[in-house]
């Protein structure tokens, strides 16, 4: 290892050209899109866990406001039964079907040392061989809960923008104040680093107040373009399954209340739906290759 950064990696598997997906928590994790996608593939492939970046140098556990920093903490009956800070962990996938295997950090946007903490994610992936990143995110916006949520993409190159076309994403505009990961896209650029950000619509009514902790159908639109993006043999059915009930749930809470249905209703009049389709895995030369031959073969009977 060549020391960059301040991961501690307490395990050094060997890995083929990894991919690394990352999910960081704090701004742009709107309905915990990103680090709910990440600890949906930790668990759904039984990633393990392989090393960590230490909380001290980055978080500031007591920020106004702010009460996400602070530790977890439970206590039963007048006695505490536990406790848990937030982490920065590294895991890895084993790929057994596929030449690319996979590195999924699952962390906390640092309130110090944005340059160290990126070096310490950098650090990974130049030890490991990384080909591309990939961060995700989750930005609160008026989708009615009803539709599929858009997924928009900012790279570091224009070639990987016209790839990104194919899965059904729109591109990021946007000026402003920038969260840590822009700031590692802009290193990334920099280092010439591949590196995509993927960030999903998330249901948000504030006119009413509603807020939705956890979102599946924002994690699902992630996790849909991930697959084919990652090559992995994920089935994603019971996560279908969390986003009818997710939908059925708020469709109830809509019923009863004739002024959240008008609004939803207004929402999904102006709301442009495009429904995500999982692109070929062939070149263009091979589709047109395919069409010709399946035109013959109609053409012969």
């Amino acid at each position: 290892m060549d020391g960059r950064g301040s991961a501690i990696i307490s395990e050094k598997p060997h890995l083929r050209k990894p991919y690394m997906v990352l999910g960081i928590s704090g701004w742009v994790d709107g309905g915990l899109t990103a680090t709910g996608s990440v600890e949906y593939l930790v668990n759904k492939l039984g990633a393990r866990k392989f090393g960590e970046i230490p909380l001290s140098r980055f978080h500031i556990y007591q920020v106004p406001g702010q009460l996400a920093l602070r530790p977890y903490i439970k206590i039963e009956d007048g006695v505490l039964t536990h406790h848990r800070f937030s982490e920065n962990m590294f895991y890895y996938w084993i790929n057994p079907d596929e030449a690319h295997d996979l590195i999924l950090f699952r962390g906390t946007e640092p309130n110090l040392n944005w340059e160290e903490y990126a070096d310490s994610i950098l650090g990974v992936a130049g030890d490991y061989s990384v080909e591309r990143i990939y961060l995700l995110g989750g930005v609160l916006d008026r989708t009615p809960h009803t539709r599929e949520p858009a997924v928009s993409c900012a790279c570091t190159s224009e070639d990987l923008k016209q790839e990104m076309r194919k899965y059904g994403m729109q591109y990021t505009s946007y000026e402003g104040p920038g969260r840590f990961g822009s700031t590692l896209l802009y290193i990334c650029q920099k280092e010439k680093m591949p590196m995509v950000t993927l960030t999903a619509r998330v249901t948000y009514y504030p006119e009413f107040n509603i807020v939705i902790p956890r979102n599946p159908k924002s994690i699902r639109a992630l996790i849909k373009r991930l697959v084919p993006l990652l090559r992995l043999p994920l089935d994603i059915s019971d996560l279908d399954k969390e986003c009818t009930e997710f939908e059925e749930k708020l469709n109830y809470m809509m019923s009863q209340n004739a002024d959240i249905q008008a609004y939803v209703k207004q929402l999904e009049k102006d709301f442009g739906e495009v429904q995500y389709e999982e692109p070929l895995d062939m070149s263009g030369d091979e589709a047109v290759r395919l069409a010709e031959e399946f035109l013959k073969e109609k053409k012969d009977e």
